[in-house]
């Protein structure tokens, strides 16, 4: 009995690996740290590859901009961040985030640490798409779509 339940565990552990490698991450994330207003990052995701941009408005002081480049790692998101617009002076601008990834994929959660060893808590949650737009008139289609019709792509193909 005691092979079979190590033999569960092992297989549930093994499993847990791969479903947060095939997580789909990519999207807009809201950070719920307290003490930071506004502030969210978006997720571009390539296979186990992230690329993230983020902007927050910091309590006692003011905007901060950050983008980074990450990795899946098990269950796990390893995110080193860097600061292009520091939200005080002094703000130190190498940050990385090492977080945990909910079973469900929606709520990212775990620490961020600077290079000055400074540390704290931080929570994303997973912002849900919209519905898509509706549109009443092709004219209110985004233009970077393409033509609508064959009349729009005799017209594009027609001017110099």
């Amino acid at each position: 009995m005691k092979k079979y339940l190590g033999l569960l565990i092992f297989v549930v552990w093994w499993g847990s690996l791969g479903w947060a490698a095939e997580a789909d991450l990519g999207g807009l994330w809201k950070n719920t740290a307290m003490g930071i207003g506004q502030s969210a990052i978006i997720v571009s995701q390539e296979g186990a590859d992230l690329h993230v941009a983020g902007y927050g408005v910091w309590a006692g002081g003011g905007a901060g901009v950050w983008h980074g480049k990450g990795k899946i790692e098990g269950a796990r998101v390893k995110l080193p961040l860097n600061y292009t617009k520091l939200p005080k002076p002094g703000f130190d601008p190498k940050v990385e985030l090492d977080l945990e990834i909910s079973a469900d994929a929606k709520t990212l959660s775990g620490t961020w640490k600077n290079s000055l060893d400074r540390k704290g808590p931080v929570k994303f949650v997973k912002v849900l798409a919209q519905a898509a737009p509706k549109v009443a008139t092709p004219a209110e289609v985004p233009a970077a779509e393409g033509p609508a019709t064959e009349t729009d792509k005799k017209e594009e193909s027609a001017t110099p």
